[in-house]
C-alpha cells in the first residue's frame, strides 16, 4: 500500500495542508505577488525562484511545501524518488511569450532565459535540481487533473520497486488562471497508518 504522507492545493488567495488552510492572501494578490507572499511565508531560501517561469514557481511551490517537514525524503536514494505532474496547458504561456520575441524579423530579440522554459518537463527538472532527486519523472498532459491515471501510474512505480517515493500532482497555469495540488507519496511503512491511501476515491474527497 502507497500513501499521501502530505499534499498541498494552491489556488487563488489561498494556501491549504492536508486539509487545512495555512495560508490566506487578504490582499487578493495577482499571481505574482501571490506567490512571493508564500515563498516569504514558508521561508523557502532559492534564489534562482525568481528566474523561473509562472509555471515552474507554480509547481516549485508546491514541491517544497510538501517536502518541508519531510526531511528524510531527501535521506533516501537519489534515484528512487521520483516527480511525476500532470497539467492540461503544458508550458503554452511560455511559448506565447517567446513567440513574441521571434514572430517579428524587424524586431528580432529572441530571448534564451525565457525559450529555456518553453517545455513543461522544465518545471519538474526544477524540481529534481533543487533536491537532487534523479528517479522517474514524466509531465503528461491532460484536458483535467486525472486521479485513476496518476494513481495508476504512480503506484506501478512504486509497487515495481523503481521509486521508492514520489512528488506528484496537477500543476497549470494559463494567463493568470492557476491551480495545483502536489502529494508527497511513499511507500507502507508502520508509521504511516494514519495517512492517506494513494488512491482515486480519496483524492477526489481531497480536491471536492
Amino acid at each position: 500500500m502507497n500513501y499521501i504522507t502530505k499534499y498541498c492545493i494552491i489556488k487563488p488567495h489561498e494556501v491549504i495542508v492536508d486539509g487545512k488552510t495555512e495560508f490566506s492572501d487578504s490582499e487578493k494578490n495577482k499571481f505574482g505577488a501571490f506567490m512571493k507572499s508564500i515563498y516569504k511565508h514558508y521561508e523557502v531560501k532559492y534564489p534562482k525562484y525568481f528566474k523561473m517561469d509562472n509555471l515552474c514557481k507554480l509547481a516549485f511551490i508546491a514541491s517544497e511545501i510538501v517536502l518541508k517537514g519531510n526531511e528524510h525524503v531527501k535521506e533516501l536514494n537519489p534515484t528512487k524518488i521520483g516527480v511525476i505532474i500532470q497539467n492540461s496547458h503544458s508550458s503554452i504561456d511560455t511559448d506565447i511569450k517567446y513567440n513574441e520575441t521571434i514572430k517579428d524579423k524587424s524586431n528580432y530579440f529572441p530571448s534564451p532565459a525565457v525559450f529555456v522554459y518553453t517545455l513543461p518537463n522544465v518545471m519538474i527538472g526544477e524540481i529534481c535540481i533543487r533536491n537532487k532527486f534523479q528517479g522517474e519523472n514524466t509531465c503528461f498532459i491532460t484536458k483535467e487533473f486525472d486521479p485513476e491515471f496518476l494513481t495508476n501510474h504512480v503506484n506501478e512505480l512504486l509497487d515495481s520497486g523503481k521509486i521508492d517515493a514520489c512528488i506528484t500532482g496537477w500543476a497549470d497555469y494559463i494567463e493568470g488562471e492557476f491551480s495545483a495540488i502536489m502529494f508527497l507519496v511513499e511507500k507502507s511503512k508502520e508509521n504511516k497508518k494514519d495517512n492517506i491511501s494513494f488512491k482515486p476515491e480519496f483524492i477526489n474527497r481531497i480536491i471536492k
